[in-house]
């Protein structure tokens, strides 16, 4: 029921607007507008219920000149709208594992996952240079759920992924070794060093991938 439910959401324009906020450290309502064809009380109105519903929150966001614009951002409840991998369930079995076989098994087994799980993102990789290498890693991933994004910046020459959610989340909140692993993925799969920085506010997630030739 609450499968169905989330996929008719994921049609609605309540959805398209905590999209594009995901995709964001936050957004005002005029920029709202801006990246979907809805009008400003539109927008407004689909907000403020959001809001009231516990998806949003607000604050003040600093402005070069005048006064600081109010801006949306996700609470950690607008989670449940995005993809996810790993439920509760799987922490208490990684727990039982733990209680069983000692505090290491339960990192023994996401190390093996995760070495299966880079050869097989490595065979999906194509293209020859780091930069069409890099689009089809952030277009696999953001085919997996994580919302991941290739940008190459204009000045320095510098090439990122930056992904907006992460299905492993609460995996690799509990265990170090997924942030130390996905990091490996990404060296594997594209053949240089990586440095991964999260950025965390409210409800919103930021994991840029910093590729380092």
């Amino acid at each position: 029921m609450k499968s169905r439910l989330l996929k008719k959401f994921a049609k609605s324009q309540k959805y398209q607007i905590l999209s594009e906020i995901k995709r964001s450290q936050g957004l005002s309502v005029s920029e709202l507008c801006e990246r979907i064809n809805l009008s400003y009380m539109g927008v407004k109105q689909h907000c403020v219920s959001l809001e009231k519903d516990g998806y949003l929150d607000t604050w003040r966001r600093p402005k070069g000149m005048g006064r600081p614009e109010k801006a949306y951002r996700l609470t950690n409840q607008a989670q449940e709208f995005f993809p996810t991998e790993y439920t509760n369930l799987t922490l208490e079995i990684l727990e039982s594992i733990r209680q069983v076989y000692g505090e290491a098994a339960p990192e023994k087994i996401l190390y093996q996952i995760y070495q299966n799980l880079i050869q097989s993102v490595a065979s999906r990789i194509t293209g020859v240079t780091l930069e069409e290498k890099a689009r089809s890693l952030a277009a696999y991933r953001e085919s997996e759920g994580y919302m991941s994004e290739f940008y190459h910046h204009p000045d320095n020459g510098q090439y990122y992924i930056i992904e907006y959610n992460s299905p492993v989340l609460a995996l690799a909140d509990r265990y170090k070794i997924v942030p130390q692993m996905e990091e490996q993925l990404f060296e594997q799969a594209l053949g240089v060093k990586v440095l991964r920085q999260t950025e965390r506010v409210s409800g919103l997630y930021k994991c840029v991938f910093t590729l380092q030739p």
